[in-house]
């Protein structure tokens, strides 16, 4: 079970956002009680506005694969940015105590293996929308095909259908406004990539105009 209090849920828009940005997953599953990881490069499916498949591949040498295609049910894990968020940045009326944001996402599905064609596209995918992010792009067209042929028997594709979307972004939307904008400028101070992160995702709870007193933090407050 994954404890997501409704001051921490969000739209399925920012949680697709998120996997699509950070393209990296933790693959989990379990088979008679043992619990497998790999950590992998994915690409995120969508139509519609919905997610529909999460594809990657293992290395043939990771018994993971196995234990999938024997129990199908899995979870992928996207941690997303986190950071500390000092209570010195509330005003001084918050009550709250110092804690800690993040966003997440947890994927639910049913993973299948690919064959040959599904795991030749899953290659030329992850290439290419991850060369398309950078200011000059690698093409897998001029890649020695000798080479690729020997890499590819040592790798397996797979594709979870997904039946289940769980995002958690846990950024104080709850808090005031003047205390959001306190923890917003900490976390900018701190000049880290993930605090500057959480604290644009803060940004865009602020109302845009009115505010709630810091009193009424303690109401539904509890630690993350």
């Amino acid at each position: 079970m994954f404890y997501r209090p409704d001051r921490t849920l969000t739209t399925d828009e920012a949680a697709i956002k998120l996997m699509s940005e950070l393209r990296f997953a933790l693959l989990v599953s379990t088979e008679n009680g043992e619990l497998h990881f790999s950590h992998i490069p994915v690409l995120v499916d969508v139509e519609d506005g919905a997610v529909t498949h999460i594809r990657g591949h293992v290395a043939r040498a990771n018994a993971h694969w196995q234990s999938l295609e024997r129990q199908s049910k899995a979870v992928m894990i996207f941690n997303g940015p986190n950071a500390y968020i000092s209570a010195q940045w509330y005003t001084k009326d918050c009550p709250a105590a110092p804690t800690w944001s993040y966003a997440v996402v947890h994927i639910h599905g049913d993973v299948r293996l690919l064959d040959q064609a599904g795991l030749d596209r899953v290659v030329d995918d992850l290439v290419k929308i991850n060369e398309s992010v950078l200011p000059t792009q690698w093409s897998i067209a001029g890649y020695s095909p000798q080479r690729r042929a020997a890499l590819m028997p040592h790798i397996v594709g797979f594709s979870m259908s997904v039946t289940r979307l769980e995002p958690k972004f846990n950024i104080k939307r709850h808090y005031s406004d003047a205390d959001k904008r306190g923890a917003i400028a900490g976390l900018r101070s701190t000049g880290k990539d993930d605090a500057r992160q959480i604290a644009e995702l803060m940004a865009e709870t602020l109302s845009e105009g009115g505010d709630r007193p810091a009193s009424d933090i303690l109401n539904g407050y509890s630690r993350s």
